[in-house]
């Protein structure tokens, strides 16, 4: 399997993207600065498309007749971008009835070589999942004069017009020149049919040509709500109120847990030991776990160039260039305060999946997954993210490695309808080996622990992983 397609099940996606789309289905997070990578944003799992409940038509009240998108200046590198109305605009001292349709995207223009590759994200076909442009939207259901965005870390700005329509695009510093990296935000406000667009456009795109594509963007009404081309789109209303997740939080007093007590690891097992996966009989056993400097474990043919900057001329692993950012506010601009280098290590494992049932299984899901997790004071502390210390002026540790994904980047068994990490079959007393592998800082190896539940518990200590229990692999141990 090549690297491309398991960027297809850990696409990088901008975090309030993925936010947007939570609020429908539950499936995404959200952080105050997405064009920063980090360990926990590249640690969540997106094995689908944006898709959600279609939104049918509604109709909103309006006293005015033009609506204008413009930006305005807070502090010295704060934009807020807002809708006015024109309220000597004729007829609009009478309340009108708005009608909000259901509507479709048209794109007239994409540069050479950007293809879709799911609803309202185009990426260069040499860079699938990695940067391109992503669009989501929102339906004015208060009104279009009540959408404003404020931001911060603000580099550069300007207005535009777009067919008509008006637009605003947003600049933020560009840190990470060998990443791509979303650093650049377009709004374009459809008043006709009250929707706005936010485009998130990454640095593999051009200025000119992301405003190129905002300004030949058209959403076309359709009367069809069974039209599969009928965009996703967020009522504006809704982001007063809070998500499905906070929601939830706060009912079912649900927090992340990222410290146990000792003894709740009390199912915790060694290498070579056997345990259950699961109730129907499916059991786990780590063979063995090696750890290399260079890839030369791996079937590097399914890899091709995708592991290229990874590697040196002699093959062996770069080391990961860990970079510490104070992030920008109103009055300031984001800047990196120092930076190292840390060794990367390949760590390889070999799984063994045993079938105890008298029935045969079929398209078994398997995922193996790196926590860090030390002992302190009696309790098991995960470990996600390098904290500042109370002297340190940086806000956030930046990898740029591979390591900075706790996800396998590698595995040997392909199954399922899109020959990813599926077991086609395993009959009665059958055992089938997978290969894993994950790339981890020289630093994380005295605290790594492999959790083989398919559910998760990277970052966090889960009920189902703490009952499966994770495979003690730290190094010297």
């Amino acid at each position: 399997m090549k690297l491309e397609n398991l960027k297809e099940e850990f696409p990088r996606m901008p975090e309030e993207i993925r936010d947007l789309i939570e609020q429908e289905v539950e499936r995404q997070v959200k952080t105050e600065r997405p064009r920063f990578k980090s360990r926990k944003a590249w640690g969540r799992t997106l094995t689908a498309s944006l898709v959600a409940v279609v939104l049918c038509g509604t109709t909103v009240f309006a006293g005015v007749g033009i609506y204008r998108m413009q930006q305005k200046k807070i502090g010295e590198h704060g934009i807020s971008v807002h809708i006015t109305g024109d309220e000597t605009a004729e007829g609009s001292a009478a309340e009108k009835t708005l009608s909000i349709p259901d509507v479709k995207l048209e794109t007239g223009y994409l540069p050479e070589g950007m293809v879709r590759v799911e609803p309202g994200k185009y990426c260069f076909e040499d860079a699938l999942y990695q940067g391109g442009i992503s669009m989501v939207f929102y339906r004015m259901d208060t009104g279009d004069d009540t959408f404003e965005m404020q931001h911060g870390d603000v580099l550069a700005s300007e207005t535009f017009s777009a067919d008509g329509n008006q637009g605003v695009y947003l600049e933020y510093p560009d840190l990470y020149e060998d990443d791509i990296t979303f650093n650049r935000r377009i709004y374009v406000a459809f008043a006709d049919v009250h929707y706005v667009m936010e485009m998130y456009v990454a640095s593999d795109v051009s200025k000119e040509e992301a405003i190129r594509i905002a300004e030949q963007v058209r959403l076309i009404p359709v009367a069809d709500t069974e039209d599969e081309e009928i965009i996703v789109a967020q009522d504006w209303s809704s982001r007063q109120e809070p998500s499905e997740k906070e929601a939830y939080a706060e009912e079912e007093g649900y927090e992340t847990i990222t410290s146990v007590a000792v003894e709740e690891m009390k199912n915790t097992h060694a290498i070579g030991d056997s345990f259950a996966l699961d109730d129907r009989g499916l059991t786990a056993r780590v063979a063995g776990v090696q750890i290399a400097d260079d890839l030369a474990l791996l079937d590097t043919t399914l890899w091709e160039e995708d592991f290229a900057k990874e590697t040196d001329e002699n093959g062996a692993l770069r080391p990961a260039k860990i970079q510490y950012v104070k992030a920008g506010d109103r009055n300031t601009l984001s800047e990196e305060v120092e930076s190292r280098e840390v060794p990367q290590k390949l760590v390889y494992a070999a799984v063994e999946y045993t079938n105890t049932s008298g029935e045969e299984m079929t398209d078994v899901l398997f995922f193996g997954s790196l926590a860090c997790i030390a002992e302190a004071d009696g309790r098991m502390q995960m470990i996600t993210e390098e904290q500042p210390g109370e002297n340190d002026t940086w806000e956030m540790a930046v990898n740029h490695g591979l390591s900075a994904r706790k996800e396998m980047i590698y595995y040997d068994v392909h199954g399922g309808e899109r020959g990813n990490n599926y077991i086609k079959s395993i009959k009665p007393g059958e055992t089938i080996t997978v290969h894993m592998a994950w790339i981890v800082t020289e630093e994380e190896l005295e605290n790594l622990y492999l959790n083989l539940d398919t559910y998760g518990g990277i970052y966090e200590f889960t009920e189902n992983s703490l009952q499966t229990g994770y495979v003690d692999i730290r190094s010297g141990h």
